[in-house]
């Protein structure tokens, strides 16, 4: 009995890996016969498994063996820029629009009052300033971006834009310090719903001021608000495309891993410039050396396929979506990803 409870003791838990409990009747006589020992691995060292091998599920259907989706420290962008919704952008520029024009009623009351103290008792600013404050029944309703505007008696429009703000909008330009108001909030934003864009009089007097800060993104980016279209293309082709072309003419690409942070700094300016302007400049200046050292990478170094997808899919990454919405661009990171899936033999493509 005693020699039983020992045996009881000692024997091997039927539930565990290696347990011959697990497996058939013939098969433990004959792993007993070669002297297997419950609990422990094949081969003389008894080095082998005991536990079950485990199915993987791939976050990739059709990701095969040697598949990595461990980040790698290549110094790109991990995700995928992500575009704003039409909704949300469209509410967005609504609010504001609407939040501006009630701005702008405000402040023209101010500004009509401070001429009136200052001794202006002409009847055109008393009957401008009737007109204004009569127009003010138009925020008690709803309303769409210009109505306050349309409101407006034409003879009041033209008054204040021609003998109010202009004089005082050219006063504000010569005294304006861009590192103080990068965003014009003060002397320029508030009086676009009346007068919209920047004369071309006061042109020449804003834009040396930005041209002081041309590196400065919040300052210049701030500028496209207020110009015309052709103003603003005319300033952008002077004084930021070629600031663009020079800064990725001058980048390094160093895989595996992108120390140079200029390409980045290029993203951030591209939204001010038109798409297909920044594409010419990404074809002329980018993209071959990118191919080449692409290349130069995958045959002198032959990383993993791992790291060849992080550093295309990285490099995507850095995109604008306005950017990857062209045909041009997506032909060049898809024949990026075509270099890898020849060089590694089976890369999916990376460009969907």
């Amino acid at each position: 009995m005693a020699m039983a409870t020992l045996e009881a003791k000692a024997a091997y838990p039927s539930n565990m890996p290696g347990s011959l409990a697990l497996t058939t009747e013939a098969v433990a006589r004959m792993m007993r016969q070669w002297n297997y020992r419950e609990g422990s691995g094949l081969g003389a060292q008894r080095q082998g498994i005991i536990a079950h091998v485990e199915p993987v599920v791939l976050p990739r259907p059709n990701a095969g063996i040697g598949h990595d989706d461990t980040p790698h420290d290549n110094g790109l962008q991990n995700t995928p820029p992500v575009a704003e919704d039409e909704w949300s952008r469209r509410w967005r520029n609504l609010s504001r629009a609407l939040s501006l024009e009630r701005e702008c009623f405000d402040k023209t009351i101010t500004l009509l009052h401070s001429l009136e103290l200052q001794g202006d008792g002409s009847p055109e600013t008393a009957g401008t300033l009737a007109a204004v404050v009569e127009s003010a029944k138009v925020f008690d309703r709803e309303r769409t971006p210009g109505t306050w505007k349309a409101s407006l008696p034409p003879a009041t429009i033209r008054y204040l834009a021609e003998e109010v703000i202009t004089p005082r909008r050219a006063a504000d330009a010569r005294e304006w310090e861009p590192v103080w108001d990068p965003n014009c909030q003060h002397w320029l934003r508030p009086w676009t719903p009346l007068v919209g864009h920047l004369p071309d009089s006061l042109y020449d007097t804003v834009a040396s001021k930005v041209i002081a800060h041309a590196d400065h993104h919040g300052i210049v980016s701030s500028l496209k608000k207020y110009l015309h279209p052709m103003q603003w293309d005319a300033f952008a082709g002077r004084h930021i495309l070629p600031r663009l072309a020079r800064q990725l003419r001058e980048l390094r690409i160093t895989p595996p891993k992108q120390m140079d942070c200029s390409f980045s700094t290029v993203m951030g300016w591209a939204p001010l410039v038109h798409a297909q302007d920044m594409v010419t400049i990404l074809e002329a200046e980018f993209f071959d050396r990118w191919e080449e050292a692409l290349l130069h990478w995958l045959r002198s170094t032959r990383p993993s396929l791992g790291e060849a997808v992080a550093w295309c899919a990285g490099w995507r990454n850095e995109f604008t979506p306005e950017l990857l919405a062209d045909e041009r661009v997506r032909a060049r990171l898809e024949a990026g990803a075509g270099m890898v899936d020849r060089e590694t033999q089976g890369l999916n493509s990376l460009v969907g």
